[in-house]
């Protein structure tokens, strides 16, 4: 067996846990101050990172054994993973009953408005509409790349006739390094994720808990 590489794909790790629950949120990360006359003012403390918690569930003393070697080994200084929102789906439209295969649909980053907070988008099929909530991917710059994940703002975003949208707003802020032409994923975007915590399960006769783990996404190639 190889060395472990980093970020272990999902395909080695995530996509196989016993997953019971998980949360997938972007928290604040700022601090405030009341002035003398009243006024709240709220500081930006850091970057806004995604982050979680996974609940797994109990199965044979065996399967959680190696299941927590593996999460056990992600407690490493360095180490890291990919995760994605299991709570969504691929986004879809009732025009398009059949679904869409976005493994091959084209879709590019159209343009970047100045703010870092509006972007818009090509490539999607044909007056396809997204929706406030749904989630787009993209890779930036490199040494390491850095894996972006962002939210839709805006209640819906519908694509012309060609498959372009307007403008619209993500949450977080759009961070330097994101490139017109860069392509977008939108089917279950994946992020670089660290381990933070891990609380092993307890046994329970001839089986055993699953534990539970929080994660924090990561932007560096290190921890």
């Amino acid at each position: 067996m190889a060395v472990q590489v980093w970020p272990i794909p999902t395909s080695e790790f995530f996509d196989q846990l016993g997953i019971e629950e998980a949360t997938f949120f972007l928290p604040g990360e700022s601090t405030s101050s009341v002035t003398a006359g009243g006024e709240v003012i709220t500081h930006r403390r850091g970057a806004r990172l995604w982050q979680g918690e996974v609940v797994l569930g109990r199965s044979e003393p065996e399967v959680i054994a190696a299941q927590d070697a593996h999460i056990e080994h992600l407690l490493e200084p360095g180490a890291s993973f990919m995760i994605y929102d299991r709570r969504q789906f691929a986004p879809e439209d009732p025009a398009y009953p059949a679904g869409i295969n976005w493994a091959t649909q084209p879709v590019t980053i159209k343009s970047l408005i100045p703010g870092n907070r509006e972007l818009s988008l090509q490539g999607l099929p044909p007056n396809f509409t997204l929706r406030r909530g749904q989630k787009i991917g993209f890779q930036y710059l490199s040494n390491p790349v850095r894996y972006a994940v962002h939210r839709i703002l805006n209640a819906t975003v519908t694509a012309d006739g060609t498959g372009a949208t307007a403008r619209f707003e993500v949450s977080p802020f759009l961070r330097p390094g994101a490139v017109v032409g860069a392509s977008v994923i939108l089917e279950r975007p994946q992020l670089r994720a660290k381990l933070l915590t891990f609380k092993p399960g307890a046994g329970r006769s001839k089986r055993t808990e699953g534990g539970s783990f929080t994660w924090q996404q990561t932007l560096g190639g290190g921890v």
